[in-house]
């Protein structure tokens, strides 16, 4: 590699990066905060469309080029760490995934490195990021104020990543207000009216964390701009917020009666901290959500006291270090310790006052996101991740450009030859593969689920079928197609229906280990092949195997009673009735409430001549039904109480 202080990139080139930047900024949050498969599956084509020209543009000119910035390095190996674990990943297919979502990301830091060649293109993207923020803002306020919207969460599905979209588009806007102070008297005007909009839908959208980490954003604008005095007006918001009434404080006092599970975050990250000692290397990227079945939490008052299982860290420090191991984390974070460092040296440097207000918003934009990260699943959101990374790399393109002649950039010499172009075509056009099954598999899957309810079933099985064979490794298509197959069975008695769904559990489970619903699934589907009308020898090896595969159920969701339950049932079938009490016991020792378990043990005692005893679970019945007496429950809940069949 050789540095090179000229700017070898054609304007067009700039033209399109910075356009580019610019579709995704807007495009991204409009649909749901960018969570669908359609405008994740349109992200990541247009990411991977850049990657590919820029392989071919490089490899024409015999020299790729790549803007500088020490921060290439903890990136490259947290990259390549994460492809790495690919190896000990309990779950491949979502690893592979999360893997190209990274690599994506990477394209897009580096579209901004190249796009924020000067001051202007910089500040072009700055007012787009509060166009963007003023309107999902609006958005959120009308939806509180006159939809009716117990909380404002704009064009987002979660209210706590609009809340902090709002907060940064709000710090960025009070740092300009605050710091430079040569705009014009109108700009100066919409930059308040600005950050009244955004700063109202912070509150509106009623985010504990969120506004955490607005108000610690907001402090190091004020510390930035006024020293430490910021500190006791800090503290003087914060006594405010606790006395005065607001829509936050309403939530806070709510959320603390009706729903005990929002203040269990302890109890979250203990757990995320087991799978960190379990599994100092990684469970592998996105697998978090499947180990969860080993580690749920109690709920003490809750009908369903394991009814809770954490698929996210609310933590994504730690959930970072549970799916990508202690290295993970540490290079994570020494990623962030670099552009600490490059971002100090760019405010350091010689900046003109309007450049510098938008410097210090931008960290503090930046500040605001990582904040809140640690108390919420953040980087799950690509709207709020690419945030993240423009303005990150738009303090880092200042530090490269601003007072320099201009751009820097390393040249990665690679001598032109058509077998390399082929070569990066091949590359891309995987990957675009990779990319597009997913979404593929999820279309086709909506497609079945139609041909369903128009009673298709002939067109729902192709349609599932095709699913399967587009991504064969998703255990949800696996699972989808298995639930469709029992119903075929109930709907018609014919138990070649058994045999393909549990056919399909089994390939899932071989590519997912972790999902507990999986292997206890299979076990239900093998008890009802063992109740149809075959051969005792062909019976023994169905309830053989349903017992193997309950077992495997209770070891992979050890707090779960219905796995207990099953195989209780099972085994007292056959007449082993010790087992069936240790069963059924030890299932209500983790769910108290489990009404079918007792109602099978008052059963047990009664046939056993233990009066006493069946008496007991009885009056244990009737007083677990009358405490929650009135409540709205779920249809698990209800499961649970004994007031409807458990699902098989």
């Amino acid at each position: 590699m050789s540095d090179s202080a000229v700017d070898r990139t054609p304007s067009y080139a700039l033209n399109g990066t910075w356009l580019i930047i610019g579709a995704l900024t807007i495009f991204v949050p409009l649909i749901e905060g960018g969570t669908t498969q359609l405008p994740v599956l349109i992200i990541r084509l247009v990411l991977l469309a850049v990657l590919g020209v820029w392989l071919v543009h490089g490899i024409r000119d015999s020299a790729l080029s790549i803007p500088q910035t020490s921060l290439w390095w903890p990136v490259a190996a947290f990259s390549g760490l994460a492809w790495l674990s690919l190896f000990w990943s309990t779950n491949t297919n979502v690893s592979l995934q999360w893997c190209l979502s990274i690599l994506l990301y990477v394209v897009f830091f580096g579209i901004v490195l190249q796009a924020a060649d000067s001051e202007k293109r910089v500040r072009g993207l700055f007012w787009l990021i509060l166009a963007m923020g003023v309107f999902e803002g609006g958005t959120g306020i009308l939806q509180y104020c006159w939809s009716g919207e117990a909380r404002a969460k704009g064009t987002f599905f979660n209210p706590n990543f609009f809340a902090t979209y709002e907060a940064v588009t709000a710090v960025l806007a009070l740092s300009v207000l605050l710091t430079g102070m040569e705009w014009s008297r109108k700009e100066k005007l919409l930059l308040a009216l600005i950050a009244i909009i955004s700063g109202t839908a912070v509150l509106l959208a009623q985010s504990r964390g969120a506004t955490a980490a607005f108000l610690l954003a907001v402090t190091f604008v004020g510390v930035a701009r006024f020293g430490k005095v910021a500190l006791i007006v800090l503290v003087i918001v914060v006594v405010s917020g606790i006395i005065v009434p607001n829509p936050l404080k309403d939530r806070i006092k709510a959320v603390s009666i009706y729903d005990p599970y929002a203040y269990s975050r302890v109890e979250i990250w203990k757990g995320a901290m087991d799978r960190v000692i379990d599994h100092p290397m990684g469970l592998g990227l996105g697998a978090y959500k499947y180990a969860s079945f080993q580690y749920r939490f109690p709920i003490e008052g809750a009908v369903i006291r394991y009814g809770k299982r954490a698929e996210t860290a609310h933590n994504e420090y730690l959930q970072l270090a549970a799916e990508l191991g202690v290295a993970g984390l540490v290079l994570f974070l020494i990623g962030i310790g670099v552009w600490v460092s490059e971002a100090k040296r760019a405010m350091k440097g010689t900046l003109a006052r309007q450049n510098r207000g938008i410097m210090v918003g931008l960290c503090a934009g930046v500040l605001a996101i990582l904040t809140h990260a640690a108390v919420d699943s953040v980087f799950h959101e690509p709207a709020l991740v690419l945030l993240l990374i423009l303005m990150g790399g738009l303090v880092l393109a200042q530090r490269n450009h601003v007072g320099h002649p201009g751009s820097r950039e390393w040249r990665l010499r690679l001598p032109y030859h058509p077998t390399r172009v082929v070569l990066a075509g091949v590359v891309v056009a995987a990957l675009a593969i990779l990319v597009i099954r997913p979404a593929a598999a999820w279309f086709m899957v909506e497609y079945g689920n139609k041909a369903v309810t128009g009673h298709d079933n002939l067109g729902a099985i192709q349609w599932y079928r095709y699913a399967s064979l587009v991504d064969p490794a998703s255990t949800p298509v696996r699972d989808g197609l298995a639930r469709f197959y029992v119903q075929q069975f109930r709907l018609s008695g014919d138990p070649e229906w058994l045999r393909l769904a549990a056919e399909e559990i089994e390939v899932g489970m071989s590519f997912n280990a972790l999902d507990g619903r999986m292997p206890y699934r299979l076990g239900t589907i093998y008890a009802l092949m063992a109740e149809q009308r075959i051969a005792a020898p062909h019976r023994e090896v169905l309830l053989a195997q349903a017992e193997q595969a309950l077992e495997k159920a209770i070891t992979v969701d050890p707090f779960s009673p219905f796995g207990y339950f099953e195989l209780g049932i099972l085994l007292r079938g056959q007449g082993d009735h010790v087992r069936t009490r240790q069963l059924l016991e030890q299932a209500i020792r983790y769910e108290p409430n489990f009404v079918p378990a007792r109602v099978v043990l008052a059963d047990l005692a009664k046939e056993a001549g233990q009066a006493e005893v069946a008496d007991a679970h009885v009056r244990a019945i009737r007083a677990i039904r009358s405490r929650y007496q009135g409540w709205t429950l779920t249809p698990t809940e209800q499961q649970f109480l004994g007031m409807a069949p458990p699902n098989s």
